[in-house]
């Protein structure tokens, strides 16, 4: 009886390992970090501004960002994605507040712009090749004060 009992544990710890590997290789490749920064700046963003980044802002002010992709660009265009947390809404508490989509150099490894908001409160951009507009080449927050 000990002998089976053995058995059907290593059986079971070997079904384990496999789902285990299964599941890591086919969603590895979604999980794996990307080689890519998102900045933001009440300036600017040249060489000597770029270490000064932020994340706090006022309503009515330019927040210029950079997006430093280490990877490369495969599309010609990005999205650009900034999402509004949101008190009462429909969608788990988040809102597309704008999305806008550029033209980019693909020879460069980087792509800068700016944006304004006007209302005060919690937001995030991500940003999407236009390959794959499930998975952002990268996402970080900001707050929109007063």
């Amino acid at each position: 009886m000990k002998n089976n009992s053995s058995k059907y544990s290593l059986i079971c710890f070997c079904i384990f390992c496999i789902f285990c590997i299964f599941i890591c290789s086919g969603f590895g490749f979604r999980c794996r970090k990307r080689d890519a920064l998102l900045l933001f700046n009440s300036q600017p963003i040249t060489n000597q501004t770029i270490n000064h980044a932020g994340r706090h802002f006022a309503a009515g002010e330019k927040v210029y960002y950079i997006l430093i992709n280490n990877e490369g660009f495969k599309d010609d265009y990005i999205r650009v994605q900034i999402v509004k947390k949101e008190e009462k809404t429909n969608h788990w508490g988040y809102k597309v507040y704008w999305t806008k989509d550029y033209q980019i150099d693909t020879s460069l490894d980087y792509f800068k712009s700016y944006f304004v908001i006007d209302e005060p409160g919690y937001y995030f951009m991500q940003i999407f090749s236009f390959d794959d507009f499930d998975w952002p080449i990268i996402r970080n927050d900001f707050w929109i004060g007063k």
